[in-house]
Order: structure tokens, then sequence, then C-alpha cells
């Protein structure tokens, strides 16, 4: 995950270290949880256009071009996750589950980028952006960043 600073060095620091911690939780996510994470299809729509405001929120073609490069690299780490993953004989034998579909992966790698997009952007997006973008990944992004996004900064009470 070293390279992925290399890519980075548009963006702003704090967009960074959100990058890198949320680099540490999805690395602890195995392939075999990934199909959890491809749940997205009836919100295409909305998460593209908070997609598209993520990206214009980032002030300019560079930070866009590295907010780009980030999510490419996770999703290229899910690729690199799927391919490490056991032979479906050696599944069955260690009762895991079957392989998914190549649309559940389409789906994953869509929800791999707004959620990185959705870190990178985290401080200039509304709460309902950031939902909508980070999605499955909602519980990764609140610990990656230190804020529940429906209530406010981790440890804080709600008004």
């Amino acid at each position: 995950m070293d390279d992925l600073e290399l890519d980075l060095d548009a963006l702003p620091g704090p967009a960074r270290e959100r990058l890198g911690r949320f680099a540490i939780e999805f690395e602890r996510l195995s392939a075999n949880d990934y199909a959890l994470f491809a749940t997205r299809a009836a919100d295409e729509p909305a998460v593209d256009q908070a997609f598209a405001a993520a990206l214009d929120s980032l002030g300019g073609r560079s930070q866009e071009d590295a907010a780009r490069a980030a999510a490419a690299t996770f999703v290229e780490w899910a690729v690199q996750g799927y391919t490490r993953r056991l032979t479906l004989p050696d599944t069955i034998l260690l009762y895991q589950s079957l392989p998914d579909r190549p649309e559940d992966r389409i789906r994953l790698a869509r929800a791999i980028q707004a959620a990185v997009i959705a870190v990178v952007a985290w401080d200039d997006l509304d709460t309902e952006s950031l939902g909508v973008l980070v999605g499955p990944f909602l519980e990764m992004a609140e610990r990656t960043t230190g804020e529940i996004l429906d209530a406010g900064p981790i440890g804080e009470d709600a008004p």
C-alpha cells in the first residue's frame, strides 16, 4: 500500500491521511466478504450525481486525477484479492461461500470507487452525499474519519 502515497501528492494532507486509514480498514476485509459490499443497483443515478459533485468539490484536475488514481488502486486491490481466493473445490471443502457473479464484481468496483472518492472529498460534501457515496462501506468510512454521518463526530452526543 506504499504506492498509494505516490499517486496522491495533489490531495490535501487530511484526505491522504483518511485514505491511509481507509486502506488499513480495507486490508482487513477478506475477498470472501467482498460480495457483501456489492449491494447497489437501484440508486445508481444518485451515486453518479454525488460522485460527480464530489469530484467537482476537489478543486482541480490534478486533485480529481489523484482521487481517481486512489479509487483505481483500491479496485485493483480487490481484483488481486479475488485472484488469491481459494478455488471452488477448496471452497467446498472449507464450507466457504461460492464464487460470486461478474455483475457482483462490477457493483463492488463501483461501490469501492464511490467510497474512496467520498473519503477523499469528505470535508467538502454534505451528509446526504457522503451517505450515498459510501453506501455499503458506511461503517468503514465512519471508523476512518471518526465521524458518524447522522450524529456528528464519534464520541459526541447528538443534539
